[in-house]
């Protein structure tokens, strides 16, 4: 590797706040703690306007009786079809009534040339959890108070840099926290009839890498036919 890469690494570091992640919790250098929830989608345009309405009306009230900010993010990602076109292919090789095979012959060719002309885009919404515990240092009280609002907004550029490293007991304490904050926004999406699920520290590590890497991005795949 050479000078211009390691720099070029370096700095690519330097601009990611995450430290490390473990126990499906993205731990950030300045402390913090972030876990990612995955929300299924609806589709609202399809609602009567009095379902829209009462939608909207439950959904102001659920972030209104927050006493914590959470981050809503929306991903699109072009769908990678070539999965769900093999696993059919590969059951129609288990398929032996004639008429059946030609439909499904007819069927992956349909796909294949709307996918062709038509791009398919895959969604997908979560809702990130803070925790930021306050990791004050030696400065005067209004540097403290300062540094404070900076980190808050995300305008310190010592938040990407700095490694406070958590040692187990902290971490866990700070874990606790962030574990009622994830359960009160679980139960709060069940009550709107939205099903949510925890993504897991396998799940993470592609969805950051995605994030950070649109040009290597590890493409969407639809689901397979049971």
């Amino acid at each position: 590797m050479n000078k211009k890469e390691n720099v070029q690494n370096s700095s690519t570091q330097y601009l990611m706040p995450i430290n490390e992640i473990r126990n499906n919790t993205i731990v950030l250098k300045n402390s913090a703690l972030r876990s990612i929830i995955e929300v299924d989608g609806i589709n609202i345009d399809l609602m009567s306007p009095e379902d829209q309405e009462n939608m909207l009306r439950v959904w102001q009230s659920f972030l209104n009786n927050l006493d914590f900010s959470i981050q809503v993010l929306i991903i699109s990602r072009k769908a990678n079809i070539d999965e769900y076109i093999s696993n059919i292919e590969d059951k129609l090789q288990g398929i032996e009534e004639e008429m059946l095979q030609m439909q499904t012959t007819d069927y992956i060719s349909f796909i294949r040339d709307f996918t062709t002309n038509n791009q398919i885009i895959d969604k997908k919404y979560y809702i990130v959890i803070p925790y930021d515990p306050f990791v004050f240092k030696k400065n005067s009280f209004i540097g403290q108070i300062k540094d404070m609002f900076l980190n808050i907004f995300n305008l310190n550029r010592e938040a990407f840099s700095q490694n406070v490293i958590l040692n187990d007991d902290e971490f866990q304490k700070n874990y606790q926290q962030l574990i009622l904050r994830q359960d009160t926004i679980i139960s709060q999406l069940q009550r709107m009839g939205l099903s949510s699920k925890l993504i897991t520290t396998n799940e993470i590590i592609p969805l950051v890498h995605n994030i950070y890497n649109p040009d290597t991005i590890l493409k969407t795949t639809m689901p397979k036919e049971n």
